[in-house]
């Protein structure tokens, strides 16, 4: 299901939200282009700023390690989808958190649709979006998701989150969705909905050194193959069958459309009230 998050789920979610008094989202202001990197050597970074990231780096077999997805100079960012590509005979995902720079804002309240873990099909899907009541979008730079990856075997691997043509007929099929907090796309020039500004792939290599400037860049290592705190298992969506849980998507989008409703119906109380004057 394309863009399944933003485009059931997701939308209603926003459309509750949208609903809740003192909802604005802020206007438009100049700004650098919003850009979205993996990171391979996550130091630097936290939840509200990235540091100097890098694009390379080592592990040996058996290493359990995190990468960051990071994002930067981002305005009112509500909802974020992205396929992340990587090599099933070298990596494998064994971890996730997305409650970082979507969850800075106090009352934020994470809706994480992401692709079950372990997952070791060589794509995965990470989903999520706020659904605070009020609104609380976040602006500025910080860690979008950290993914925990386990090396598996020797030989280098992309980390990659560039748009995947599935059914190869030449248009992507996913790819990163930002959603801000009037429902609109961020940084979309070409209509599909997606992402269309500067994005930065990495690499891994297990049992080799990169080279050039990140020669000696070690992975950042973690206990065993520990799970990132806060990531939740294995709900969500399975990118081993190319497509979200639609039972997942269907019991939230009941929900999110049982709040519309109830929603409507007291503002048309509330209204009926302030006509009869009682």
């Amino acid at each position: 299901m394309k863009l399944a998050l933003l485009g059931v789920a997701g939308a209603a979610a926003l459309l509750v939200m949208s609903l809740a008094p003192g909802y604005a989202p802020s206007a438009t202001e100049a700004q650098a282009p919003t850009s979205v990197s993996v990171d391979v050597v996550p130091a630097g970074n936290t939840a509200a700023s990235v540091g100097t990231i890098q694009a390379c780096a080592s592990a040996q077999k058996g290493d359990s390690f995190i990468v960051n997805i990071v994002i930067s100079d981002v305005k009112d960012l509500l909802a974020s989808e992205l396929a992340v590509s990587y090599n099933p005979d070298v990596l494998e995902v064994t971890g996730r958190d997305v409650e970082q720079f979507q969850a800075a804002s106090a009352g934020s309240q994470i809706l994480d649709l992401s692709g079950k873990v372990p997952d070791d099909d060589g794509r995965y899907e990470i989903q999520f979006v706020d659904t605070a009541d009020p609104l609380a979008p976040e602006n500025g730079s910080g860690i979008l998701a950290t993914l925990t990856l386990r090396a598996k075997g020797d030989g280098a691997s992309p980390i990659s989150i560039a748009p995947v043509d599935l059914n190869g007929d030449g248009k992507p099929d996913r790819g990163i969705l930002l959603r801000n907090a009037a429902g609109d796309a961020i940084g979309d020039t070409s209509g599909d909905s997606l992402f269309d500004g500067p994005a930065k792939d990495a690499e891994v290599r297990v049992g080799e050194s990169c080279s050039g400037a990140d020669a000696g860049n070690l992975v950042q290592t973690v206990a065993g193959d520990s799970s990132v705190p806060g990531q939740t298992g294995g709900s969500g969506a399975n990118s081993s069958d190319g497509g979200t849980d639609t039972t997942l998507i269907a019991v939230v989008a009941v929900a999110v459309l049982a709040a519309v409703a109830v929603l409507i119906l007291v503002a048309v109380l509330l209204r009926r009230r302030g006509a009869t004057g009682h």
